[in-house]
């Protein structure tokens, strides 16, 4: 059985002899394609990188305003509940003087009033006299 596998062997040397340039070439067209599929994916993900790099430069930036904004959002509110206040307070004041004004107007009438029935009972009385 040995002597007949050897011949077998013997007889396929010279295909061999063939065969072995061949897939040395195929072997390294292979590698050639791998290689440059692993450049060209090194060069996409390189892109990616900087991309991402662009992207959370651009990323911190609207947090940094977001947050700038945040807080001058809270003063605006502090302000607005402080001017809420003092209108507040106005409204009470003002209604205060409207009371006032009212009572003062009606003392005013009252004595305008009264100072012409004087004048015209002074005149009355000057005229009989």
């Amino acid at each position: 059985m040995w002597p007949k596998a050897i011949a077998q062997l013997i007889e396929l040397l010279p295909h061999a002899t063939r065969l072995l340039p061949m897939a040395d070439r195929f072997f390294n067209a292979k590698t050639a394609d791998a290689e440059a599929s692993r450049n060209a994916m090194e060069q996409m993900a390189e892109g990616l990188r900087g991309d991402l790099g662009q992207v959370t430069a651009s990323h911190a930036g609207l947090y940094r305003q977001l947050n700038d904004q945040s807080a001058q959002l809270s003063d605006l509110a502090v302000s607005q509940r402080a001017i809420h206040s003092s209108i507040a307070s106005l409204e009470g004041r003002l209604t205060q003087l409207e009371a006032k004004t009212t009572g003062l107007c009606r003392l005013v009438a009252f004595g305008l009033i009264a100072l012409g029935l004087l004048i015209v009972v002074t005149a009355i009385l000057l005229r009989h006299a």
